[in-house]
């Protein structure tokens, strides 16, 4: 008879979901040509520590601390999904520089060149939808769930 422990299970399972988030993520970016912004880059933090944390989860045999820090970084990408989806929609203001990366030019041409093959995502335009729904908005009803 096979026995569910159901924090283990609760483990697997938001673990799971995290991976599976990062790497759609991943995907969209590297092999579809979405650049994320940096709300975006923002967004895949919480996943990284809640995969971390179910991973250092094994190693301890109370389990409630660990838990309370998951439903934490959860909620942090509650917030920040929540937040990106109110810049997105015009609702609230955000300035931030766009997210590509510096470098120091000898001359304008390496920059033209830098510039052509730089992508640049700004946090208030929606660059991909599914019916309606941003990828931030679909950030925001996982994290809700």
């Amino acid at each position: 008879m096979i026995i569910f422990n159901s924090q283990k299970n609760f483990l697997i399972i938001i673990s799971f979901i995290s991976l599976i988030i990062l790497a759609s993520a991943y995907i969209l970016e590297y092999f579809v040509n979405l650049p994320p912004c940096k709300l975006c880059i923002y967004q895949r933090v919480p996943y990284f520590f809640i995969i971390f944390l179910c991973v250092i989860s094994y190693f301890f045999k109370n389990k409630k601390f660990l838990f309370y820090l998951i439903f934490i970084c959860l909620i942090i990408g509650l917030l920040i999904s929540g937040f990106h989806s109110l810049v997105e929609r015009g609702v609230v203001s955000y300035e931030m520089s766009c997210s590509s990366n510096t470098s120091d030019f000898e001359n304008i041409d390496e920059l033209r060149a830098f510039l052509d093959q730089t992508s640049i995502a700004k946090c208030d335009e929606i660059i991909f939808s599914f019916a309606g729904v941003s990828l931030a908005n679909f950030n925001l009803i996982i994290s809700f769930f």
